[in-house]
């Protein structure tokens, strides 16, 4: 008898994670929803991924193993683009190789969708160390009510309100509207989720508590990481796609303009020199194409100032008050890692 409920794709990318991704194919096979299949795309790994993924595909059909083939760029936005063309099913979830779901996940998701009918479902995200429960720090905080323009201006203000295993495509929806960025080596996610909000999809959060949990290890903020000067150039090409966007809707453009400019300050003047990439504003003042709203010659100013702010005894003996007007004019409102389980009660 052919199964009636819709087929859910669950696309792993992976690098070199034989070490973990076996805990997050648990994950996977411990679903109470049966009508799954789960992807995983190798991305050139060169420990034992093939053998540890292997056994997981002799165990159960409905796990799949490829290797990205070369008309993919290399990157984990390559492996997923793949996947996806090889998935079949109705609904899609993309899973990191190291993160985990509950095993209600799929069940509770499919049950959301068939009420809300959305273009796609937002889960609420938590974390681990080593095991769920030993962290309670939360992705940030969801609000079922805001516009699709607030949930823009939380991506515009670096407080990213969701993860990538949070989000549950319909694949129609998926296939018209996304696609990853095979370019960017960074901040895909971001340009993804950006790049879609201004086609104000239908969407549905539920807000309550975690169930999926990312491996806390691996996130920081953009501000703390040391970066190569390609992970900036690849944040000027995701910043570009939105850019373009802004440029061609006046509308949300007068939504975000107040925070826009503390954006680009943050993303290429403040987070570049805080990883010694001193010059790297200057080649973005630049570039033939600029960011709509911002003069060249204030992005300079400020990029001057954070220079001279680098030094810890300027800052402090010298220029004190200054410089603290200097940091409010800049700061991000954002909860992004910062806000635990607890917070969801108050």
């Amino acid at each position: 008898m052919p199964n009636t409920e819709p087929l859910v794709s669950i696309i792993i990318p992976t690098y070199n994670r034989a070490h973990l991704i076996g805990e997050t194919l648990d994950s996977v096979l411990a679903q109470t929803y049966l009508h799954w299949e789960c992807i995983i795309v190798d991305d050139g790994s060169t420990d034992n991924t093939d053998a540890v993924v292997q056994t997981y595909v002799a165990k159960d059909t409905r796990f799949q193993y490829h290797h990205r083939p070369p008309e993919h760029l290399p990157g984990g936005n390559g492996a997923r683009n793949f996947g996806f063309k090889m998935s079949r099913g109705e609904y899609v979830i993309f899973l990191d190789s190291d993160d985990l779901l509950i095993k209600e996940t799929i069940l509770n998701r499919i049950g959301n969708i068939n009420f809300y009918k959305c273009d796609f479902l937002v889960n609420l995200t938590g974390s681990f160390r080593k095991n769920i429960g030993d962290s309670e720090i939360i992705w940030n905080k969801l609000f079922n009510k805001h516009s699709y323009e607030e949930h823009l201006l939380r991506f515009i203000n670096i407080d990213i309100p969701w993860h990538t295993t949070s989000v549950t495509w319909n694949r129609k929806y998926f296939a018209l509207n996304g696609i990853w960025n095979e370019k960017l080596i960074a901040w895909q996610d971001w340009e993804l989720h950006c790049r879609i909000l201004f086609l104000k999809p239908n969407i549905t959060i539920i807000e309550d508590r975690p169930d999926h949990f990312f491996r806390i290890s691996r996130h920081a903020s953009i501000g703390k990481l040391i970066k190569t000067e390609s992970y900036f150039d690849s944040v000027y090409i995701a910043v570009l796609s939105i850019n373009q966007l802004l440029s061609d809707n006046a509308e949300v453009f007068e939504y975000v303009k107040k925070s826009y400019f503390k954006f680009i300050c943050n993303v290429f003047i403040i987070y570049p020199l805080k990883n010694s990439f001193n010059l790297f504003p200057i080649k973005i003042a630049l570039k033939r194409r600029f960011f709509i709203g911002c003069k060249r010659i204030v992005f300079l100013k400020y990029y001057l100032k954070g220079l001279v702010f680098k030094s810890f005894k300027i800052r402090k003996y010298i220029l004190g008050n200054y410089y603290s007007k200097h940091l409010a004019m800049t700061q991000m409102e954002s909860t992004y890692l910062k806000l635990t389980i607890k917070a969801l009660n108050k």
